[in-house]
Formats: structure tokens, C-alpha cells, sequence
């Protein structure tokens, strides 16, 4: 009984150390292979916000690329998507007119007294 039971138990010892060796062998379970904390890359967001900026520069992917390093470079710690997106709503801001023509709208009824 007791080398029955000590080959048993060996047994199922080797057994789970071939598990775990071929879990470490295939890259571990589905979700180990997940990144995760500050390295991760949302991928599927990179896609989705790099095709819209790429559409609004009519494919211009050297556009794309510097105003990707122009945004990084003011903000190192986004992700890429949110550079990305960022540079998105900056090519699609609308302009009504450039800054240096812009004038301030005259209030009705407001008598200035100073300048």
C-alpha cells in the first residue's frame, strides 16, 4: 500500500511539473500572455485612432508621423493611441479664422469708457 501510494503521488508530481514546463514552453495560459500595468498597448485603439488620423491627412503618414513626435514630445506619458487621438482632434479642429485675424466680437450696449 505505502509504495503504491509514494508511486502515485510521484506520479501526479511528475505530471505537474510536465504541466507547468509546457505552460512556460507555449508562452503560459491565454491570459498571461495579456501585458499588463504601464507597458501595455491597446492595439485595437492604435488601429482605430491612427486610420481616423490618417483619413483627416488624406494618408499623409509623414503628417501622421510628425505630429505624433511633436504631441509625444509635449506629452511623454501617453499611450500611443491617446497621441493619436490627440493628433486627430487637432487636424479635425475647425478654424473659423487663423488666430492673428481673429478679433474680439463687439458687445451690443456696452459703452467702453477705457481702453
Amino acid at each position: 500500500m505505502i509504495p503504491t501510494t509514494l508511486l502515485l503521488g510521484a506520479g501526479l508530481l511528475v505530471t505537474a511539473l510536465a504541466v507547468a514546463l509546457l505552460r512556460r514552453v507555449n508562452g503560459g495560459d491565454r491570459y498571461d500572455r495579456i501585458p499588463r500595468g504601464p507597458g501595455r498597448r491597446d492595439h485595437a485603439q492604435d488601429v482605430y485612432w491612427e486610420t481616423r488620423a490618417l483619413a483627416a491627412l488624406n494618408g499623409n503618414r509623414a503628417a501622421l508621423r510628425r505630429s505624433v513626435v511633436s504631441r509625444q514630445r509635449h506629452n511623454p506619458g501617453l499611450k500611443r493611441w491617446e497621441l493619436l487621438r490627440l493628433v486627430y482632434l487637432d487636424v479635425t479642429r475647425r478654424h473659423t479664422a487663423p488666430p492673428r485675424d481673429r478679433r474680439a466680437a463687439p458687445r451690443g450696449g456696452v459703452f467702453r469708457t477705457h481702453f
